[in-house]
């Protein structure tokens, strides 16, 4: 005999698991997990932590525009004009690599003399 001499119909709810109800079966395990209200419990919890996460930033939110409003806009016009300027450079670089592409494309297509 093995692990499963009680051998008995698994309770869990869903028609997948008509096994063992021993905890050394992984099948049940997960189907257990998933068919369980553990599982309904635990992400209602994750929603409201993400619910309660999204409240603190709105307050904190409001908190900075009562106390810090022109600093932030001032703030938001540095790193909006730093952000520009990095992808202007980005797309000049890739502009300058097309262009060195180009040139490599153009030296190889050419027939030797």
């Amino acid at each position: 005999m093995g692990c499963c001499s009680n051998e008995k119909s698994c309770s869990c709810a869903c028609s997948q698991c008509n096994t063992c109800c021993c905890p050394c079966h992984s099948k049940h395990a997960e189907c257990d997990e998933e068919c369980s209200g553990d599982a309904k419990g635990r992400y209602f919890l994750e929603l409201a932590d993400e619910a309660w996460e999204e409240v603190l930033k709105d307050k904190i939110k409001d908190y900075l525009l009562k106390t810090q409003n022109e600093r932030m806009n001032k703030l938001a016009k540095i790193v909006a004009e730093g952000n520009n300027q990095r992808w202007r450079n980005k797309m000049e670089k890739k502009q300058g690599c097309m262009e060195f592409q180009e040139e490599l494309c153009e030296f190889f297509s050419q027939t030797k003399k």
